[in-house]
């Protein structure tokens, strides 16, 4: 069959790393996550390399824009396997770089958008989601359907992480809804605590609070939507199934004023029951369907504000956990050993749902994704005192408490050799950040540190470097991890490197004026010691080459964004003016180099002031 490619895509920068032309006709497509609030041009960098691997049809920038790096007539290396690579189409999305993996609204909208571009050229009208790898992989599509699938079922990954897991239906629905196919009936998920898992997360789009309000759920009634309360069954002389029936046909008229805990939250007190039950009677459910209850379950829970803005933040599944114990179950035993157990049983769901295990394994380990990391953290200011600590800016001071440190007095205790929140915690946001982006003993391995560690000290992280012959005094790279002060026995402070250019070396530190920032250097620069450099998986972040300040003026770039913001002056240590360039053609009058881009900051001949040459692209 004859192939084409999107009108959509706006950059392409084809790789070399794909099979050559497929085996199969194209009825699949594979949404996959970044891991990384990526834009094109960086996607195809990172797919450039042959020593990367790997590669995909499409890319979705962090703005939106869409890139193409494997032609559709051919097949890609992105999930895990040739036989889905044969006939589907691979679409790597800018996302959050921790689970939940979360992408933009306009990378989602964009989604849509590809996907209806792909089935019409393909000419497909619908797009199907069947909700299981072994439903699916065993589904033959009609000549006018697109299936989609997921790289979760081919590899120990969560790609496309639980955020577009759990819209997959709805990216099906309204794909199929644009090209004016008939809605198919996804088959029924028998799998009740699969179905709670992606209804909640689906909601809450946190999977700390997802898993946190499903180990209560557990709890309460072992997620059954039809449980009465144990001890009511010899009271009224009934079973789960007959007290059911009985509600539901009417025969049975005490159920507001029992007193009984019923449903999936074991909803007891006399209002919330009769809140329940005429809920049931408008949706013409029975008072134990599950989808009813659920639906219930959100709606009564807005009137919860404090218990839902915990579970929409909460970057603990305790955290979560406690507050819909204490905000919104309220049980009579609220005691730490009530706490300790449904906190447990939310973080099995999580380990198993979200793939959050501390020994998680990372896609690949690139300089790329511990700086998207670092980027995210930026803003984030120190404590006064032990509370607040995953706000980036309440209780904001001067006494060493973060999250970052209690993160490892918590959760990871065997890294360092003792707990180390209320000290210096420079060295302690490296770690944290390669952590997060790779898993506990890939970032160990990285960083050449042993577990049970004195690697909070920037001195002896310096060590572990040079012991592994992996220290540099030179020629910094992006991803490597920086070291200041007076000697190689005396280091003083660390960041991660994030760009180089010909005169500076730019970073992202923690503890730097009490927060996380960033700051650049002259790489002739006394105070520093040198650079420990990971051993990276794939390929280094490409540094765009900066512009000389002797270069020829006036030049034109073209801006492919339309949020570009305008400073008024070179750097973004200089405010912005609250204007965008839009997309366009632009003259450059004047180029100097600055804070916060390393291509350099263009003057715009308009007069209204400079714009990183980072994002223009000079014609």
């Amino acid at each position: 069959m004859g192939y084409t490619n999107s009108p959509l895509v706006v950059y392409t920068k084809l790789s070399p790393n794909h099979s050559g032309q497929r085996t199969h006709s194209i009825d699949r497509i594979t949404p996959h996550c970044v891991v990384g609030q990526r834009s094109v041009e960086t996607l195809g960098s990172i797919f450039a390399p042959t020593s990367r691997q790997a590669s995909c049809n499409y890319g979705i920038g962090v703005d939106g824009r869409v890139g193409m790096y494997v032609e559709e007539k051919n097949r890609s290396w992105c999930s895990s396997s040739n036989a889905n690579d044969q006939r589907a189409i691979t679409i790597e999305c800018a996302s959050d770089t921790t689970e939940p993996y979360a992408f933009k609204d306009v990378v989602y909208q964009t989604l849509i958008k590809l996907c209806v571009d792909i089935c019409q050229r393909n000419g497909k009208k619908k797009l199907l989601w069947l909700g299981d790898k072994d439903t699916t992989l065993a589904y033959t599509p009609k000549a006018d359907e697109m299936v989609l699938t997921v790289h979760r079922w081919f590899a120990n990954k969560s790609c496309p992480g639980s955020w577009m897991y759990a819209r997959m239906g709805d990216l099906a629905s309204k794909v199929t809804t644009q090209l004016g196919g008939t809605q198919v009936e996804t088959p029924a998920v028998t799998d009740t605590e699969k179905t709670i898992w992606d209804f909640l997360f689906g909601k809450i789009s946190n999977a700390y609070g997802a898993a946190g309000m499903m180990g209560n759920l557990y709890a309460e009634s072992a997620l059954k939507p039809g449980n009465l309360q144990n001890s009511y069954e010899k009271i009224l002389g009934m079973t789960d199934a007959e007290y059911t029936a009985a509600v539901d046909s009417g025969s049975y008229s005490n159920f507001v004023k029992d007193s009984a805990g019923y449903g999936l939250a074991q909803w007891t007190y006399w209002s919330r029951k009769q809140a329940l039950l005429q809920f049931a009677q408008a949706a013409g459910k029975s008072i134990g369907d599950l989808q009813m209850q659920l639906d219930f379950l959100w709606k009564e829970l807005q009137g919860y504000t404090s218990v839902l803005n915990t579970l929409k933040t909460s970057t603990t599944v305790k955290a979560a956990s406690d507050a819909v114990l204490t905000g919104y179950e309220r049980p009579a035993d609220q005691s730490d050993t009530v706490k300790e157990k449904r906190a447990g049983y939310g973080q099995k769901y999580f380990d198993k749902y979200a793939g959050a295990k501390t020994d998680k394994p990372a896609d690949t380990c690139t300089a790329a994704k511990v700086i998207a990391v670092a980027v995210e953290q930026i803003g984030y200011k120190e404590k006064a005192s032990n509370a607040s600590l995953d706000s980036k800016t309440a209780n904001a001071g001067s006494a060493n408490y973060t999250k970052y440190a209690r993160d490892f007095d918590q959760k990871y205790p065997n890294w360092y050799n003792g707990k180390k929140n209320g000290y210096a915690w420079c060295d302690m946001f490296v770690d944290w950040c390669f952590l997060t982006a790779f898993g506990y003993k890939k970032a160990l391995a990285l960083l050449c540190q042993p577990e049970r560690s004195a690697g909070a000290g920037c001195t002896y992280s310096l060590r572990y470097y040079k012991a592994k012959g992996q220290f540099h005094t030179n020629n910094p790279q992006p991803g490597d991890q920086i070291f200041f002060g007076t000697s190689l026995d005396n280091s003083t402070h660390t960041g991660i490197v994030e760009s180089v250019d010909k005169k500076q070396v730019h970073t992202i530190e923690g503890n730097t004026s009490n927060q996380v920032a960033r700051r650049n250097y002259s790489l002739t620069n006394s105070r520093i010691l040198g650079y420990g450099r990971p051993a990276y998986d794939g390929a280094p972040v490409e540094t765009p080459q900066p512009v000389t300040e002797s270069e020829a003026v006036p030049f034109l770039v073209r801006v492919s964004i339309t949020d570009l913001n305008i400073r008024k002056g070179p750097g973004t240590n200089y405010s912005r003016t609250g204007q965008y360039t839009g997309k366009g053609v632009f003259t450059i009058m004047e180029v100097k180099s600055g804070q916060g881009s390393t291509a350099g900051w263009g003057r715009l001949k308009s007069g209204a002031g400079w714009i990183s040459l980072d994002y223009a692209a000079r014609l």
